[in-house]
């Protein structure tokens, strides 16, 4: 070999080493794209003070004369340009945030010598692609109608292949799989014959079907560009961005810390560490799999060597994730989806979701309570519980003072945007003040690296989830399956329910809850009325299930990330998952029966000073009442120990397998929402638990 051959290599290690330092240019120039976008109204209100501020004779004017001088006046004229040409644009707020993502990842897809060229390659016409979009929106925005232009032929189905082909590099082959199944029925539906029911649609040519697609998928805000991304880039960024600021200052050891010292002290500590991480990672991020990968390689080794089987081990970090995903006030990306979708605004979505997360915290917790007593796993050690020094008690302001601020502006001051940006402000200050470590412009650097980065992925994934809906919706399967649903609404409302959350769980087994939530809600979207429950308690119920999907066997997605850190088989972590995750599939139908869980707390509004809340999305929160509230708690509480300690097989003592059955059917009856029934079933709980040990001959048993 040569020496020209041994030296061929390092230009074009040098290449990727500056397409690198290029990708995140993009992705910092990309973060600060998305807090220029949510910091619109506060820069707005910021022009409007100053302008009122300096000019003395300001008040005394007319309504009508003071509009004209702030349109007039130098600082508003300029900013009106700038709001006009970059903040209002339709191209701009839903394009420019896909060429920035698309060109973040294609930049850095392959990383084998001589494959750069395949990266500038697929970056050059995923730019030009959508690009051209843009152009031809600005027309439209102008006032131009929308018409299917020869060159939207060719760059429609390039910027299709480009976001499918990135799809199956980040997420996998399943969703890819799925959007072109409903490609290619798009085309083939009007071929299928009648005995395939809803499947079979409209006769019309390959021709027609394509300038359809073309036309309300490219011409349009359609497809790619409908619904989710709006609201991704609207609502969903900004909170990206915000959790990597945190994450970024040294937070996420700090969190360890605090979640170790809480529980600690209790039977199977360790594991409970992990359970209180996965909940305070999931305020700031809502991402299952990021939840597993962020903490598992902390609490996972832990969990193992404080004496828990790998399966179970790698289980309690998937399920504890899991629930981040429906944890206040962030919930992921789906709780800015329900809102889009029913017309409620987000503050009323995250406070309905407080107790549900607090009960899936709660079955997870008595999941593992349990199993630790089963396998003798005591509490950590005192060595082994980090004290926190006065500093780093200090240093917890970082997360009370953010998330304050974010809450408040949810909830006083209710613009998802605005509430993001004043977050993020206050976690950099806090970051920067609390932890010397963040004072520096590398750390920043990368802190905002990391948030274009994880901006960029969720882009990709959900521009991938919008020609899904597109194609459902257009093809016209979504109004047959809504009317199949609606006949089948009229049936008892249990099978209805399970129905849709069999459907949720199916499809979610491979899909992100976003997009899960997306295809079942619009397939049911014109039978919501028809099913009989409040639009925002069957949305929810359909976020729960497309969560629970993540733990759910054979694809469970959470659980296969965790298996290989916890050194386990994937199937088997995914069945111990859902075990440990059991109170997930059950709240959906507890907060459908007592609807105090979800409505109750909406009475908070009204004493801050706001009006009863009215809405049809929503139960009118009167009919509910303080008991049927603190009643599903207290019930909700024993059913998940009774059914907790019954999987297990252990409570103070091993339980017998006739006693573990009558202890589910007892939990069972316990949630029922007949009184005359649940109050009984409690009653007899109770005495169970009260004479259990005393019937094994072993009153009072030592705990291990």
């Amino acid at each position: 070999m040569t020496s020209e051959d041994t030296e061929a290599p390092a230009p074009d290690r040098g290449g990727a080493l500056f397409d690198k330092h290029l990708a995140d240019v993009v992705a910092v120039a990309f973060a600060l794209v998305i807090v220029l976008y949510s910091a619109s109204g506060p820069i707005s209100e910021f022009v409007r003070w100053f302008i009122e501020t300096t000019t003395p004779a300001f008040d005394e004017m007319s309504r009508r004369d003071q509009r004209v001088f702030l349109r007039e006046h130098w600082l508003g004229a300029a900013y009106r340009s700038f709001e006009q040409s970059f903040l209002l644009p339709t191209g701009l707020i839903i394009g420019l945030p896909i060429v920035m993502s698309f060109a973040i990842t294609l930049l850095t897809l392959h990383r084998k010598p001589g494959q750069r060229g395949i990266n500038w390659g697929l970056t050059v016409l995923a730019v030009v692609a959508f690009t051209s979009w843009i152009i031809a929106i600005f027309a439209s925005d102008a006032g131009a109608l929308p018409v299917a232009r020869p060159i939207d032929f060719v760059m429609f189905p390039l910027a299709t292949a480009i976001t499918l082909y990135l799809t199956w590099r980040l997420f996998g082959g399943f969703i890819v799989a799925f959007c072109l199944f409903w490609v290619i029925y798009f085309f083939a539906k009007g071929w299928l014959p009648e005995w395939t029911g809803i499947l079979a649609g409209s006769e019309s040519t390959m021709a027609q079907n394509l300038r359809q697609m073309v036309l309300q998928f490219w011409a349009q805000t359609g497809g790619m560009f409908g619904q989710p991304i709006q609201v991704v880039t609207g609502n969903v960024l900004i909170f990206i961005v915000f959790g990597a600021v945190l994450m970024a200052s040294g937070a996420g050891d700090l969190l360890m810390k605090i979640a170790n010292r809480l529980t600690g002290g209790m039977i199977g500590g360790a594991a409970h560490a992990s359970v209180a991480s996965s909940a305070l990672f999931g305020t700031l991020s809502g991402a299952a799999i990021s939840n597993v990968v962020s903490t598992g390689v902390m609490t996972i080794p832990v969990i193992r060597r404080a004496g828990f089987k790998p399966a179970f081990a790698g289980a309690v970090e998937a399920a504890a994730s899991t629930g981040g995903q429906i944890m206040p006030p962030v919930m992921g990306v789906v709780a800015f989806f329900v809102a889009g979708q029913i017309g409620l605004e987000y503050r009323y979505i995250v406070v309905a979701a407080i107790l549900p997360a607090a009960f899936f915290y709660l079955g997870t917790f008595l999941a593992v309570y349990f199993e630790a007593r089963k396998r003798g796993v005591g509490a950590l050690p005192p060595e082994a519980r980090p004290k926190l020094t006065r500093g780093e008690w200090v240093q917890c302001l970082v997360f009370v003072l953010p998330l304050g601020t974010l809450s408040y502006f949810l909830f006083a001051q209710p613009s998802v945007p605005k509430a993001g940006f004043y977050g993020l402000v206050v976690a950099v200050v806090a970051a920067a003040v609390l932890f010397r470590e963040f004072r520096s412009a590398s750390r920043i650097w990368h802190a905002f690296v990391d948030a274009g980065r994880m901006a960029g992925s969720i882009v990709v994934i959900v521009t991938a989830i919008g020609l899904i809906v597109g194609l459902i919706q257009t093809s016209g399967f979504s109004g047959r399956l809504s009317q199949l649903l609606a006949e089948a609404a009229s049936g008892p409302l249990p099978l209805v329910l399970i129905v849709v959350a069999f459907g949720a769980i199916v499809l979610g087994m491979g899909l992100p809850p976003g997009a899960t939530y997306f295809i079942i809600v619009i397939a049911l979207s014109s039978g919501i009325d028809t099913v009989g429950i409040a639009p925002l308690t069957l949305h929810l119920f359909v976020v729960f299930f497309a969560m629970m999907s993540t733990v759910t066997p054979p694809v469970a997605l959470a659980a296969f990330a965790a298996a290989p850190i916890a050194g386990a088989d994937p199937i088997k972590t995914g069945f111990e998952a859902a075990k440990i995750a059991l109170a997930g599939f059950l709240i959906p139908f507890v907060f459908v029966y007592h609807p105090a869980v979800l409505y109750k707390l909406q009475v908070v509004f009204e004493w801050f000073g706001e009006d009863r809340v009215d809405s049809r999305a929503m139960i009118d929160i009167a009919t509910v009442t303080w008991f049927e509230f603190f009643w599903i708690i207290a019930a909700f509480t024993l059913a998940m120990w009774l059914i907790a300690s019954a999987l297990a097989g252990y409570d103070r003592t091993r339980i017998a397998p006739v006693e573990r059955l009558l202890r589910v059917a007892l939990g069972g009856a316990v949630l029922l929402p007949q009184m005359m029934l649940a109050g009984p079933a409690a009653v007899l709980g109770l005495a169970l638990l009260f004479i259990s040990p005393r019937l094994a001959g072993r009153p009072g048993a030592a705990t291990t």
